[in-house]
């Protein structure tokens, strides 16, 4: 395709010779002349001179003018125009209407004539499945629904009463609808409370590799559309995630945890339960949270605080051992002048 037409399919304008051809995406620095590159971080400003790429992709407030013999692609957010553009040379290409001999697909499982599903994959009773590709050796639970559009990838485990909606990628290696961590105990001895909720995934939701997801003791776990969850997060029984929302590798959130709409949360953040983070928080990796969050804003620390007085604490931390000396320096020039009264 032109560079031109390229330009129009990514929201932008583009700048440059009329013949150019594009065939793919590349670094800046691996692009040859039939592939279109992008700039949305100034520190790699540096390669845009000696790059091959047909074209390249910036931002509005880049000046183009000093490179006369570059074609480029201006859009509003060039790091999204690189989005669009992989979405349309590379978005995964999957055959529907297919069912695999080796699956094993219950009678009274509903699944669409535009279905995928692979070798191996598992679709219990009365399962419903819309117009989506389940990978090999998928387990699909009683009772569970999946919407249109979605890509399930191997290995994946649905358990029983969990409804996906549509759009909703879920990568290798995740449980959806596991049993919620509840017991009670009783004479020093820990007794199984059985969780009978569901787990609801909402439109538009994306979930990484070995990410656990209970199902709520009752009522629900849900998930709600446009989120985003990276790999290896542990979200509990009853929790719910906003709308937009940004779950970092290795997050852990506690039962009954109610997380607001455009959150994010990063690396290894830790948060109890029963608690609720207020809509377009961001809390910082490695934080802990044991109370609630009321007021948005960028919180750090265990237990987290205000980012902007975290940062003030954290500079004077290297610093604690010569302010104690100095503080016993102090102490021992009192003493002298005490006993010297």
């Amino acid at each position: 395709m032109s560079a031109l037409e390229l330009s129009q399919i990514i929201n932008g304008t583009y700048i440059g010779e009329k013949d150019i051809k594009i065939d793919g995406v590349a670094s800046l620095m691996r692009a040859d002349v039939y592939k279109v590159s992008f700039l949305s971080n100034k520190k790699y400003t540096k390669y845009i001179s000696s790059t091959k790429a047909g074209c390249i992709i910036v931002d509005e407030s880049f000046d183009v003018s000093l490179y006369k013999d570059k074609n480029f692609i201006v859009c509003k957010n060039a790091y999204l125009g690189f989005a669009l553009a992989l979405t349309y040379f590379y978005k995964t290409k999957l055959d529907g209407n297919f069912k695999s001999p080796k699956a094993t697909i219950d009678d009274s499982a509903i699944v669409s004539e535009n279905a995928y599903i692979g070798d191996f994959s598992y679709i219990a009773k009365n399962a419903k499945i819309g117009n989506s590709y389940i990978m090999p050796m998928v387990y699909v639970g009683e009772n569970s629904i999946i919407g249109d559009n979605c890509i399930i990838y191997p290995n994946v485990t649905i358990r029983e009463n969990v409804e996906i909606g549509n759009n909703v990628i879920i990568h290798s290696g995740s449980v959806i609808g596991s049993d919620g961590f509840g017991y009670v105990k009783d004479n020093g001895r820990h007794y199984k409370i059985p969780q009978i909720g569901k787990v609801i995934i909402e439109d538009d939701v994306e979930i990484g590799s070995n990410v656990s997801i209970d199902r709520a003791t009752l009522d629900e776990t849900i998930i709600r559309k446009g989120s985003k969850i990276d790999n290896l997060v542990q979200i509990a029984h009853n929790v719910e995630i906003g709308e937009n929302s940004i779950l970092v590798s290795q997050c852990g959130i506690s039962g009954s945890t109610k997380i607001g709409n455009n959150v994010i949360l990063a690396g290894q953040v830790g948060i109890a339960g029963h608690l609720t983070i207020a809509d377009n928080t961001i809390v910082t990796a490695k934080s802990g949270v044991g109370t609630n969050i009321k007021k948005s804003g960028i919180y750090s620390g265990i237990p987290v605080y205000e980012h902007s007085k975290w940062l003030k604490s954290s500079a004077i931390i290297p610093r604690l051992p010569d302010i104690y000396r100095k503080i016993q320096e102090l102490e021992n020039r009192l003493k002298e002048l005490e006993k010297n009264d």
